[in-house]
């Protein structure tokens, strides 16, 4: 799993974003991985949330509505470099925590997230 998947997973039960990433076991690749193309309102890959850096690109206002922050300002805390960086590593073991309900974990087992609470594994494996 890459860091950038972070960006886009939210807890399956209550729907919060970002989860929190526990980091168990890493990898860094050998080859250099090319970067997919940035967001051009970002200028980096990630749209909504950089957890390379621990960094929001994104402000939610009061009404809830989203509005990203200033290219400028997004290039103090995260540049294309740190997605190039951020890219040549594999998350192979760890845990995925909502941030509202820590009771909602999920592992991510041989660098797959296992995005299903202990009820749906329960009644799929048995």
């Amino acid at each position: 799993m890459k860091y950038r998947l972070m960006d886009l997973l939210a807890c399956p039960v209550d729907k919060t974003w970002p989860l929190k990433l526990e980091i168990e076991e890493k990898e860094t690749e050998s080859e250099k991985i090319p970067i997919p193309m940035e967001n051009p309102l970002t200028n980096v890959v990630c749209s909504y949330y950089c957890d390379y850096k621990k960094y929001y690109l994104i402000n939610v206002k009061e009404d809830l509505t989203e509005e990203v922050k200033a290219i400028d300002e997004i290039e103090k805390h995260v540049s294309k470099k740190d997605c190039e960086n951020c890219f040549q590593i594999e998350i192979k073991k760890g845990k995925l925590y909502c941030s509202e309900n820590e009771e909602h974990v999920y592992d991510i087992k041989e660098g797959i997230p296992v995005m299903l609470t202990p009820q749906q594994i329960k009644e799929l494996y048995g």
